[in-house]
């Protein structure tokens, strides 16, 4: 694991995911880190599916249980 500093760009972005829709501000971060790295986000949380559907970020998805 890597820890990233939230600079102020990483912060606009977040932001920016955040404004457009349901996600917690920590879930913003991690989806704009995705989105910033060109990588998927490995995930199980289902309000991802939007940014997924939209083509804003790719999703590894983690069996629900």
């Amino acid at each position: 694991m890597t820890v990233v500093e939230a600079t102020l760009e990483r912060v606009r972005s977040a932001a920016e995911i955040k404004a457009g829709g349901r996600l917690s501000y920590a879930d913003a971060f991690a989806a704009a880190l995705a989105l910033e790295l060109s990588a998927p986000l490995v995930t199980g949380d289902p309000e991802f599916r939007p940014l997924e559907r939209d083509g804003t970020i790719r999703v590894i998805w983690l069996p629900q249980r």
